[in-house]
């Protein structure tokens, strides 16, 4: 019966241990984003921490890891004009953007 259980546990955990950690790679250009080579910066990101793009960046790479609502911003420090991005991680072009925060 213990065996039965602990089974029954460990198959609903196996999802969580399973999902992408968040993730904010910077490139210096969208080939390298999309070939995941020659990462300038990459971080964890943390539910609700700004995180500014730095000027070497040319594209970005992101992964929710199950948080929601990611967001970048034209200036620096999550100020500026915000636009929404989508939950499913990819390469973008910097662009006009700054900043990224995921909550």
């Amino acid at each position: 019966m213990k065996s039965q259980i602990l089974l029954v546990v460990a198959a609903a955990l196996v999802p969580f241990s399973l999902a992408d950690a968040p993730k904010l790679n910077q490139y210096s250009s969208l080939d390298d984003c999309r070939n995941d080579k020659n990462i300038l910066y990459h971080a964890a990101p943390v539910s609700g921490r700004c995180y500014n793009l730095d000027d070497a960046t040319a594209a970005f790479f992101w992964n929710t890891g199950g948080m929601l609502n990611p967001r970048v911003f034209t200036g620096k420090d999550c100020n500026g004009i915000e636009d929404p991005l989508s939950t499913e991680g990819r390469c973008i072009d910097k662009g006009k953007y700054n900043s990224y925060r995921c909550s």
